[in-house]
């Protein structure tokens, strides 16, 4: 009876995660294909990027957090349905110009990471509603942030950025409902 019950609540945990599409296992995932849509695959300690990665295009979330990732490949633009990226604490210390062509993507942690500056790209998320840059090299961003309209929380906390330069990209934002860290926010909600 113990092993009927456990080999149940095997199978029913097996269903579940492809019903919901949700994968820990990188493995499983690239053997799932485009059923794939959630992929968690935290304190793998990886070096690099796994470009297996890239074929799941049907991924809408993906946590690469607490690996030591450097580098973010260019093909990064080809998971165009992808909403939430978690990239933190990894050892990335730049990002491909092409992060801009994720046309879905609202959800981008990239704080405990090494990058001193943002690409250009960044204004063309224009569903991005949250950023987290806490803990980065980052000393400005650029006026292409401002192209991101619907963000509504944005930290940039224990970065270089001067109190002068985060009143300018407090400029460059949404005035009545950005969450601006570490600058007061006036907001309505």
């Amino acid at each position: 009876m113990k092993r009927l019950i456990l080999f149940l609540v095997v199978f029913s945990n097996m269903v579940f995660a492809q019903e919901d599409s949700t994968y820990t296992s990188l493995e499983e995932a690239v053997k799932a294909g485009l059923g794939v849509k959630v992929l968690l695959l935290k304190k793998q300690k990886w070096s690099e990027f796994p470009k297996e990665i890239l074929q799941l295009k049907n991924l809408e979330i993906l946590d690469l957090s607490k690996n030591k990732i450097t580098i973010i490949p260019t093909e990064i633009k080809n998971l165009t349905k992808l909403r939430e990226l978690n990239l933190s604490r990894n050892l990335i210390d730049s990002l491909p110009s092409e992060i801009g062509g994720l046309p879905q993507l609202s959800h981008l942690e990239l704080h405990h990471n090494s990058f001193r500056y943002l690409p250009s790209s960044i204004g063309d998320l224009k569903n991005l509603t949250y950023l987290n840059l806490d803990f980065t090299n980052l000393k400005s961003v650029p006026d292409a942030l401002g192209g991101c309209r619907k963000l509504s929380f944005l930290n940039i906390r224990h970065s270089y950025v001067t109190p002068e330069n985060a009143k300018r990209i407090r400029d460059l934002l949404p005035h009545d409902c950005v969450k601006l860290l570490p600058l007061e926010c006036k907001c309505n909600s």
